[in-house]
């Protein structure tokens, strides 16, 4: 250190922190020196949503709230009194000052690193997942740096943020394996699932100094096996309710997944007249206006689709022998 720098810290201080990033939930003071000497007098400024923390050899001195303090042993008592400040402040004391960021972190990120499995009644046993957004802010500054500096020895923000996602998962298996919803009726209860989450939350992170403030779950997914199995069954629903709403939607598919091969299309055409003329003589079957439709009726439609060659000849005798083989 130079003659300048030397000087330089006789000076007194004024001590504060600007965080741009509006990021950081903690950050240790640094004087330009490198050193953390404390003189009596030196300037403390803690804006709003922050408190400064004073350490003295990894023991909490004194914390402030927002304001402007002077140095003195009159406003510092706990400081004064530790055996490390035998000068009452008359000689420079060294002590690491942090400022702690009380306002709310919001857009923090939590998901399941691995499958849930609960109990279902429609399943019997299924894996899920889910992920959403948490916010937070600290509490109780005291008992935050005691417990997450002092205890855990977890000093980064990432690390800290990474640390109540990990709450959150753990939260969120808890209340959903107690929970006796079936899987698909848990995408309709996000709202109560969050309320249940955050209170359990809340109860267990009091110890740490820290208050979720608000949580989200965004999707709650099931293995592609059982979300294939609920498809299939909702095509089995729509078929039974309406038969010719389910060959549209099945057209529908076929056509999008014909689209992507060669030639797909073409041989799509036959298909879909076949499809319509089968659900033309499932409703025939079923309605009164249609089974009064003769069966001169379905065999000229037949011959019309055969003519435009829609249908090959195979198709048209196979169909007609099946409408000449009804009772009227």
């Amino acid at each position: 250190m130079g003659l300048f720098d030397a000087l330089k810290d006789q000076f007194l201080d004024v001590i504060e922190y600007v965080d741009d990033s509006n990021k950081l939930i903690v950050s240790k003071y640094q004087r330009e020196s490198g050193n953390n000497e404390l003189k009596q007098g030196s300037k403390v400024i803690v804006r709003e949503s922050q408190s400064a923390v004073f350490l003295k050899g990894g023991q909490l001195a004194d914390v402030l709230p927002p304001g402007t303090y002077s140095l003195t042993t009159d406003n510092f008592p706990v400081l004064s009194t530790l055996k490390a400040f035998p000068f009452l402040f008359a000689s420079p004391v060294i002590a690491d000052v942090y400022f702690v960021s009380t306002r709310q972190f919001v857009d923090n990120k939590w998901a399941t690193k691995n499958p849930i499995m609960k109990r279902d009644q429609d399943f019997n046993m299924v894996r899920v997942r889910a992920f959403g957004k948490f916010a937070f802010r600290i509490a109780d500054v005291s008992t935050f740096m005691r417990e997450i500096f002092g205890t855990k020895g977890i000093v980064m923000t990432y690390d800290i943020v990474e640390y109540l996602s990990s709450m959150v998962t753990e939260a969120f298996s808890i209340t959903v394996g107690e929970s006796e919803l079936s899987v698909l009726d848990l995408a309709t209860e996000y709202r109560t699932l969050s309320d249940g989450i955050q209170q359990r939350l809340n109860a267990q992170a009091a110890s740490i100094g820290v208050q979720f403030s608000d949580l989200l779950i965004e999707a709650i997914s099931l293995p592609d096996e059982v979300e294939k199995l609920i498809d299939e069954q909702s095509g089995i629903g729509m078929a039974k309710r309406d038969m010719a709403s389910f060959m549209q939607y099945q057209t529908a598919r076929a056509m999008r997944d014909a689209s992507s091969q060669e030639g797909g299309l073409a041989g799509l055409g036959a298909g879909m007249a076949l499809g319509n003329t089968m659900v033309q003589g499932m409703e025939a079957a079923t309605s009164p206006a249609g089974a009064s439709k003769n069966k001169a009726d379905q065999l000229r439609e037949l011959k019309e689709l055969l003519d435009e060659g829609i249908l090959t000849q195979e198709e048209f005798d196979a169909e007609k022998k099946a409408i000449l083989g009804k009772r009227s």
